[in-house]
């Protein structure tokens, strides 16, 4: 079993937990981005009309080049990224307004004889530039439908429910449209904004993912435009090679335009608990026994945690979870008279009327056996889409503040559980101890099968 993904940042802001899952770059040729006036003129003159290419560039200038701009007012929004650690703004700024388009565009590259860079563009939630494309063409991904919520994505409910969902739509749209149904995604990332295609390029992990996997994990088929711009099905039956090299594979295997996402049952609240630690070999203890497949007591949908580093962290981990002022007080004595990083676990059970009852026990048979600090475990209740939904709320409180738009350093490190004891010594307890800088540091354990 592999425990324990510490993320580490070095930012100020309490709320920057993940948004690194949609950085993906389509490279299709090395060459440059030669055209500086981007016209069916231009592109016709650059062809021999003998030559094979001759109908394709007529075609792409006819139905595509409208779809092109290179005006400084359409290109500068996209010269970040949320990381907003860097600028680049893109050659010119594709808007498809179909898969098909994307097709054109990439085949029209891969048989120029001046072939030219294409990126994609979904939410812009990568965090170092790896969308920018100075010398090339950014597809703009929400010009496939965003703009009409639910446009491309339809909930199947059956025997194995599923989502089948463009990859341009965000997760929030998909969460919304399966819940209509009773229905919701297996694992979700811990913030909603991102795309279907920006997640399933990267991992898409959160403390879902002991259960279920990561979200590339819970994919049944994909819709992906290779290099040289022909669209392929594929899944672990069909196209396997594809299916497993774009899931993952940060864009540098296609596009993602369509998806289908595995649903499961969704309850109706969520009991959310909190426990705090200053023993990081028993937050480890018990957090293997919380995502143990054999563990008797598997109550948990979600289990998480963190690293308070200072007391000026209690104020931030109190937004979402609700906590009283006595509370409050408690825990940030016990930050500022601990000689060390304190630690807590959040565990979440997902309930309704129905399960309610069993719930109550399991969870107070299970506490029993875990290792907190007495008097110090925490929880209440709140809706289910208010929990998976809660870093959005935080999101609408720091944007009138100037606090959202900053930039976003971020890490994510896969640590194996032989190596987590050391990487706690020398991280948490020495180079980052007491650290009133750091942005919050997610430990999320996972089991390795999964």
């Amino acid at each position: 079993m592999q425990m324990g993904i510490p993320r580490l940042s070095s930012i100020i802001l309490p709320l920057t937990i993940l948004l690194t899952y949609t950085s993906f770059v389509l490279s299709l040729l090395p060459e440059a981005f030669q055209t500086v006036d981007i016209s069916s003129e231009t592109c016709s003159s650059t062809t021999d009309p003998q030559s094979s290419l001759t109908t394709d560039f007529d075609n792409f200038s006819k139905s595509i080049f409208s779809k092109i701009t290179t005006d400084p007012t359409a290109t500068l929004p996209f010269a970040t990224d949320f990381g907003n650690l860097s600028e680049s703004t893109p050659g010119a700024v594709f808007y498809p307004s179909s898969p098909e388009d994307i097709a054109a565009l990439i085949r029209f590259s891969h048989r120029s004889p001046k072939p030219f860079p294409i990126s994609q563009r979904g939410a812009g939630h990568s965090m170092y530039g790896q969308t920018f494309v100075p010398d090339g063409v950014l597809i703009d991904m929400s010009s496939l439908g965003r703009g009409q919520v639910g446009s491309r994505i339809t909930v199947v409910d059956g025997p194995v429910p599923y989502a089948d969902a463009g990859g341009e739509q965000l997760w929030i749209d998909v969460l919304n449209a399966a819940l209509k149904h009773g229905l919701m995604p297996r694992t979700l990332t811990d913030y909603l904004y991102p795309t279907i295609g920006g997640t399933l390029s990267n991992a898409g992990i959160s403390g879902r993912a002991f259960k279920h996997g990561p979200q590339i994990s819970n994919v049944y088929e994909l819709d992906v435009i290779t290099g040289t711009g022909e669209t392929v099905t594929c899944s672990r039956e069909i196209n396997s090679d594809l299916y497993y090299a774009a899931l993952g594979g940060l864009g540098q295997f296609g596009v993602i335009t369509r998806a289908q996402i595995a649903l499961e049952p969704a309850r109706k609240m969520a009991r959310w608990v909190r426990l705090f630690y200053t023993d990081v070999k028993l937050l480890m203890k018990d957090q293997e026994k919380l995502i143990s497949t054999e563990s008797n007591f598997s109550v948990f949908d979600f289990v998480g945690g963190e690293v308070l580093l200072s007391v000026r962290k209690v104020a931030a981990i109190s937004t979402a979870f609700k906590l009283s002022e006595n509370d409050k007080e408690k825990i940030t004595r016990l930050v500022a008279e601990y000689d060390g990083p304190v630690y807590f676990i959040d565990a979440v059970a997902y309930y309704d009327d129905i399960t309610v009852p069993s719930l109550d026990q399991n969870i107070k048979s299970l506490l029993e056996e875990l290792h907190y600090i007495s008097g110090f475990a925490f929880s209440f209740d709140m809706p289910l889409f208010d929990f998976l939904n809660r870093l959005y709320y935080q999101e609408l409180a720091r944007r009138p503040l100037g606090l959202w738009l900053v930039p976003h350093p971020w890490l994510d490190l896969f640590v194996p559980k032989s190596k987590v004891l050391e990487f706690t010594s020398r991280i948490f307890e020495g180079i980052l101890n007491g650290n009133t800088a750091a942005g919050p540091v997610l430990i999320f354990p996972m089991n390795r099968t999964m």
